[in-house]
């Protein structure tokens, strides 16, 4: 379906003018929400040393810890989607925040394993709405032509928070003697922001939405029979194989192969997300110039970026020093972000508004579920046989490439199925 007049012009104005349509604020507060929340597991990385000795318990239940949220995120997505077709997104997210900012601000005084779980996964829970409410609010405020250029400026938090994270944590640590426990202060802090950015939350424009909402069970059948839709989701499954399993074997690979400690591959990870935030400045712009000319031409963009971005892993493997692992870590997280805004933006475009925030919802489900624990079993099995290098370069190029495949598949329908 070909962009309307009043589309194109839309496109062509300065991002300024496109923000203007939905407002500033929007943006402004879910990309914060965005930092915080990466920062926030960044954090939790740099202080699990810190963390299980004050806890007095093992390394893996401190690895157990810092998945929960996300498992939790994966988990509350689809709830939280059905609910955002249904109710009104801004105050959902509000709660959601305000959920959070609670049990960020909890973690920081708990006395032991059970009372962090909870507090974990009470986090997840609130960072949830992130996908399904933010997303498609955001989609739903402003114009098409300008949806790319939106979605990679709140993406492009992510990568900031990761670039951010260890410094807030580096900074904590200086000023707060080690007796006083520095990471409990730091999570204290956190919340301090996100209970703002909660209340703001609550007093943002919900865009109007016109159309009855089906029941869960039509929006899922209704969803069924976007074949466009349907092969994203694939392609997502797969490419979770890739991202969601392979960082961790990377940073294996970092310390046993190259010899970096927890402090060095802090550093490294933050230096590698600056190619997230120029992927996502990029990614977004020019989704919305390809998007123009053809929807097509965006899942082409995700489809080379995400095969792409399965060979870089497979490369950086087997990186002969850190030098090289960083340069190469910088572009496969830059074509993460654009993959992942590219498809955001077709996903919006071939679901109708009235159930758009279960459809983002499921991207993360599949992503993250599908995907996460579909890769975890594929490099475990071949990191058993092989080892952790070989395991890499063999899982995460299979897992993109076949996803990028799907997604070529994908594109012939894309035409026939862009709704707005």
């Amino acid at each position: 379906m070909p962009l309307s007049t009043e589309d194109d012009q839309a496109a062509a104005r300065p991002l300024r003018q496109v923000l203007a349509t939905g407002g500033r604020a929007t943006l402004v507060t879910f990309v914060g929400l965005q930092v915080l929340d990466s920062v926030d597991g960044v954090m939790f990385v740099v202080f699990a040393p810190e963390i299980r000795t004050s806890l007095g318990i093992s390394a893996g239940a401190v690895a157990v810890l810092g998945a929960l949220a996300g498992v939790m995120v994966a988990v509350a997505a689809l709830p939280l989607g059905l609910l955002g077709d249904r109710r009104r997104r801004t105050t959902l997210a509000g709660i959601c925040t305000l959920v959070w900012a609670v049990a960020a601000g909890a973690l920081g005084m708990v006395q032991n394993l059970w009372q962090a779980v909870v507090a974990r996964v009470v986090a997840g829970v609130g960072k949830a709405n992130e996908g399904p409410i933010q997303t498609s609010l955001l989609v739903d405020a402003y114009p098409p032509a300008g949806r790319g250029r939106v979605l990679g400026l709140h993406r492009g938090g992510q990568p900031l928070g990761i670039v951010v994270g260890p410094l807030v944590a580096a900074g904590f640590a200086a000023v707060i003697p080690e007796e006083h426990e520095p990471w409990r202060w730091a999570f204290a802090f956190l919340a301090v922001p996100a209970l703002v950015l909660g209340l703001v939350a609550f007093r943002l424009p919900e865009p109007r939405r016109a159309h009855v909402t089906p029941s869960a069970r039509e929006a899922l059948r209704r969803l069924t029979k976007i074949r466009t839709f349907v092969l994203v989701m694939i392609a997502l499954g797969a490419f979770g194989m890739s991202v969601t399993t392979v960082p961790i074997y990377l940073n294996l690979v970092l310390e046993d192969q190259l010899g970096q400690g927890a402090a060095a591959r802090g550093v490294i990870t933050s230096v590698a997300a600056v190619g997230g935030l120029v992927g996502a400045a990029f990614g977004g712009a020019l989704s919305d110039r390809l998007f123009r000319r053809s929807p097509q031409a965006c899942v082409y963009l995700a489809a080379v970026a995400i095969a792409l971005l399965g060979i870089g892993f497979a490369v950086q493997a087997y990186a002969p020093d850190v030098t090289t692992y960083v340069a190469i870590g910088v572009v496969t997280q830059g074509m993460t972000f654009a993959g992942i805004i590219a498809l955001s933006l077709v996903v919006a475009a071939v679901t109708p508004e009235e159930f758009r925030a279960t459809a983002f919802a499921l991207m993360g489900v599949y992503t993250a579920l599908v995907g996460g624990l579909g890769g975890a079993l594929l490099t475990a099995v071949a990191e058993e046989f092989w080892g952790v290098r070989a395991a890499v370069a063999t899982a995460a190029p299979l897992a993109s490439v076949i996803a990028g495949l799907v997604l070529v598949a994908a594109a012939r329908h894309v035409p026939g199925e862009v709704v707005r």
